[in-house]
């Protein structure tokens, strides 16, 4: 038999390099032996293989010999191109033959074709290890006794494909956990860190960032994926930052991040993973992260600057509307703003003093947040402050803002404790409206003031009863609101037994000075969801006690 059929088939080849690479190869002296021999199904499989521009490879006989078109040429890299032409299978791809070895003998053995879509190889083409996927199908070539002798491969590279999905979804987790962030530019930079520390397409990542609104308020943020030093000099982020362009420096590159204001700059050094090529791809992607970096942080930061101004007003305004002055030696009080709201709260308490040793106390919580709930606050205060004044007990207090509340929409279901104490005697009067229990702790443990209870303001319409106390020498007196003992998800009984357990220890034994911080600390370890205000009554004089004025931590009076 003459060999035309083969000189056909590479008609189609044209002056290809696959075509010329054929017409010269030594076909008698290698494995395949004369074309003219072949069986009539190898020829078959050649002349598809060189008739189409899909990736092709016919692997035949014992060694599985190669024989592929220019499509398939892509896929050896630029390692293993010409070389692998009527060379082994197994000997072009032993790099990955344990991957691919047993699905050529599958098909060997059995005839039947095998499938595979979108599967990681680790190949070693173009002179490093390069991770890489594909999709193919093998399906077996029989000779003219119709035993199976090779592999028909049909295959698409699809690592593009992958790679570009992988680093979309890289996108996506870092947009998802930056939006997530409600803290400070520093939050934002190691969150980041966190997610390119897990994608497989970044080896390292560096950020560094400076702003600030003059010379004396910069911060500089850093965070790197890596434990070690960074990835590049300080000068070159500095550079790249305020220059707004992109260098790479020892196989890093380093961009400067988008969408900042004037008064933030920034940059990000990555260094890419050894297994995949810096090409186009791959710089889109780290210019993708850089700009979504930089807009995350400009957003990160403007919100913090709102924050901040209002967290100050709000704590401004709510100091402003509780009282300023305190009875000398025994009273200690205690503002703690929320820590997640920016409005101010309607906790508020006040100490009245109403002479010949005794003194007023009311503690009070409105619904809700903001100007409306302050406004109603300081008007109850200003009326309960008013009451106490003119004589008025404590039930008979409660029973005056019950019916101002009423007067007054959003002022009902207000809470309130309002007490009396004889400072000379320790007797204690007292009224509660719907209000959490005073406790009262001594050298021997602790008490719940459980009398003079009522429903909560405006609710009812019955009179107010009142109960009394003797606070002996030692003892303390703590009135406080409820974001000191409530949580989310618990009943208010599990708080009040957290406070007698875990707080009535830290007021008995705390220095007076640092009460208000400790208490709140020790009650709310992971932060106050809502506005905790305290009042502290020592039944005999604290040597400790200092004045500190109102606000964040404990206050004595002056």
């Amino acid at each position: 038999m003459d060999a035309t059929w083969l000189d056909d088939a590479l008609l189609a080849l044209g002056d290809s390099e696959c075509g010329r690479l054929a017409r010269a190869h030594d076909w008698a002296s290698g494995p395949l032996g004369d074309p003219a021999t072949w069986p009539s199904e190898l020829r078959a499989a050649v002349t598809l293989c060189f008739s189409t521009r899909f990736p092709v490879v016919v692997a035949w006989g014992p060694s599985l010999t190669m024989v592929y078109n220019d499509g398939y040429r892509d896929m050896l890299g630029s390692g293993k191109h010409p070389a692998a032409f009527g060379a082994s299978f197994e000997t072009v791809w032993d790099e990955i033959w344990d991957e691919i070895g047993p699905l050529c003998d599958e098909v060997l053995a059995t005839g039947q074709p095998v499938w595979r879509v979108d599967m990681p190889l680790l190949m070693h083409r173009s002179g490093y290890d390069e991770e890489t996927s594909f999709t193919f199908s093998y399906s077996a070539l029989r000779d003219d006794d119709g035993t199976v002798q090779g592999v028909l491969d049909i295959a698409a590279e699809t690592t593009a494909l992958v790679v570009a999905a992988r680093r979309l979804d890289t996108i996506s987790d870092l947009a998802s956990r930056l939006f997530e962030i409600e803290g400070s530019a520093q939050d934002v930079v190691d969150a980041a860190m966190e997610v390119l520390a897990t994608s497989a397409d970044v080896a390292d990542a560096e950020l560094w960032l400076e702003h600030g609104s003059g010379a004396d308020d910069v911060e500089v943020v850093r965070g790197t994926t890596g434990a070690g030093p960074g990835l590049v000099p300080v000068e070159v982020l500095e550079a790249v930052a305020r220059g707004r362009h992109v260098v790479e420096h020892d196989g890093v590159v380093v961009h400067a991040l988008g969408a900042l204001r004037r008064d933030v700059t920034g940059a990000l050094a990555l260094r890419p993973a050894s297994r995949r090529p810096l090409d186009g791809g791959n710089r889109e992607f780290q210019a993708l992260v850089a700009s979504k970096l930089g807009n995350a942080i400009g957003v990160t930061l403007a919100h913090e600057r709102e924050v901040d101004h209002h967290r100050s007003v709000s704590e401004v305004l709510q100091r402003a509307m509780l009282p300023e002055a305190l009875p000398p030696g025994r009273w200690h009080v205690h503002y703690q703003p929320a820590e997640s709201s920016l409005e101010v709260g309607g906790d508020w308490y006040d100490v009245v003093p109403l002479g010949e040793e005794r003194s007023g106390v009311v503690v009070g919580d409105c619904v809700g947040h903001g100007l409306e709930a302050a406004t109603h606050m300081g008007q109850l205060r200003a009326a309960a402050r008013a009451l106490l004044l003119t004589g008025h007990g404590p039930a008979a207090t409660l029973e005056g803002l019950d019916r101002y509340a009423r007067t007054v929409p959003g002022a009902e279901f207000t809470t309130v404790v309002c007490a009396v104490v004889d400072e000379g005697t320790g007797e204690l009067t007292y009224s509660a409206a719907g209000h959490p229990f005073p406790l009262v702790v001594g050298a021997d443990g602790h008490q719940w003031l459980r009398g003079g209870r009522g429903g909560l303001l405006a609710l009812l319409d019955a009179p107010r009863t009142e109960a009394t106390h003797l606070l002996r020498p030692g003892d303390a007196l703590l009135l406080y609101t409820d974001g000191l003992v409530e949580r989310r998800g618990e009943s208010l009984r599990t708080g009040l037994e957290r406070l007698a357990s875990v707080g009535a220890p830290v007021v008995r034994d705390a220095d007076r000075r640092e009460l208000g911080e400790l208490l709140s600390r020790a009650m709310r370890p992971d932060g106050a969801s809502d506005d905790i205000a305290l009042v502290l009554y020592d039944a005999a004089p604290v040597a400790t006690a200092t004045s500190l004025g109102t606000g964040v931590g404990l206050a004595a009076a002056p």
